[in-house]
């Protein structure tokens, strides 16, 4: 029986270190007690800092009360487990899409001992998804949300489809860099505007600040064409206007959350790199992977990943990036510094979307040093099992 027990406790620490799911266990109290290196990665912590944490620490503000709520009802027998999607937040800060899966341990008197969580990161898929909502919103913000008519000063003389409430481009009589309420632009860009309008071309897509009745800053997009009565002499413009303030700020946090991410990348201590998954081509390198490859910024951007494997590995490395059914991967390599010397690594590597190209993200551990110390401790015990070996042939009979 204990055998048994021993043997159970043995595959479950087997299947619990070495499972590519995200795994963790908890306190009725919901505190955690063990996290797998799979739920380590996916949450950005290592085990002891999770281990300073309970669940709800780690769960998207938003989906907070869902979450308390369903782990009470399944710890009191009152729900089921079930699978389920909800949202946690990575150490960096970023959102996690996770689809998960719980239960809860129990004694033989069914009174519950802990909880084990089961989750697997779904981000990429919810990214998919997302773009795709993206694609149809494009088609319906082709239509525009007012059309306006200038004379051939520029000034506003007619405007319709604007609804009153939304107070955004036009003021009829004035100019539209005369408009109450501006918000700070670069005169530069007006300059620009103003030399377009003069020379009588068309233009799309104009982007100014104006802030609404509300007070609240909006950014206005206008495109519009040059009007000609039947002498070919100019009498204005006529073009349409959308109010882009939602999308506008997406993209700056986009882009704000973009500068973190590449800062972080930028600074992490462990070599990082992202390869083209089609050419192999180095696409961007961290300060760590340039310190151990003993290669510039410049260089390592100018190499493929193939140029960095001993000849006899290349077959291999194109047939690991031709399979992309894991989208996690964990394998040992040998790679070749700019001194020439071979290295043993060990590459995570995850797949992933680069700027529109297929892409795959390389965390490297050099094992050189491990791998020194596994072969001195080997020496180390083939000269003790040699000296007692010794001892007891000379031992007296």
């Amino acid at each position: 029986m204990a055998e048994s027990a021993a043997s159970g406790e043995a595959l479950f620490g087997a299947l619990f270190e070495q499972s590519a799911a995200s795994i963790a266990v908890f306190s009725i109290g919901g505190r955690f007690l063990r996290a797998n290196p799979a739920m380590c990665r996916m949450l950005g912590y290592t085990e002891p800092e999770l281990q300073q944490k309970t669940h709800l620490d780690v769960i998207h503000m938003e989906d907070l009360e869902a979450a308390a709520v369903a782990r009470a009802q399944v710890i009191s027998g009152k729900a089921k487990p079930r699978i389920a999607q909800r949202r946690y937040v990575h150490k960096d800060g970023s959102t996690i899409w996770v689809q998960m899966s719980g239960v809860v341990v129990r004694d033989e008197a069914g009174a519950p001992q802990c909880t084990v969580l089961v989750a697997n990161d779904v981000s990429a898929l919810q990214g998919a998804v997302r773009k795709s909502k993206r694609r149809f919103r494009r088609m319906v913000e082709m239509s525009s949300d007012w059309y306006w008519m200038q004379d051939e000063q520029f000034r506003f003389v007619e405007v319709s489809g604007l609804e009153p409430e939304l107070d955004s481009d036009v003021v009829v009589g004035s100019a539209r860099w005369e408009i109450p309420g501006l918000g700070a632009l670069p005169e530069k860009a007006w300059e620009q505007h103003r030399a377009k309008l003069e020379r009588h071309e068309s233009f799309s897509d104009f982007v100014f600040l104006r802030y609404n009745r509300a007070g609240e800053l909006r950014y206005l997009s206008v495109s519009g064409e040059p009007l000609f009565d039947e002498k070919g002499k100019f009498i204005g413009y006529h073009g349409v206007g959308k109010d882009i303030t939602e999308r506008a700020r997406d993209q700056k946090a986009l882009e704000e959350s973009e500068k973190r991410y590449r800062a972080l990348f930028d600074v992490h201590p462990q070599p990082m790199w992202v390869v083209d998954a089609n050419t192999l081509a180095f696409l961007a390198v961290n300060n760590a992977a340039m310190r151990l490859y003993g290669y510039s910024k410049e260089e390592f951007l100018a190499l493929t990943a193939d140029q960095i494997r001993p000849e006899e590995d290349v077959d291999d490395l194109r047939r690991a990036f031709a399979d992309w059914s894991n989208y996690y991967s964990q394998r040992l390599w040998r790679h070749r510094k700019k001194s020439g010397e071979v290295i043993p690594v060990k590459v995570t590597s995850f797949d992933l979307d680069f700027a529109g190209r297929r892409a795959r993200l390389g965390v490297i551990e050099d094992l050189t040093e491990r791998l020194m110390a596994e072969e001195r401790a080997k020496h180390s015990e083939q000269r003790y099992r040699a000296l007692l070996e010794s001892r007891k042939g000379s031992a007296p009979e």
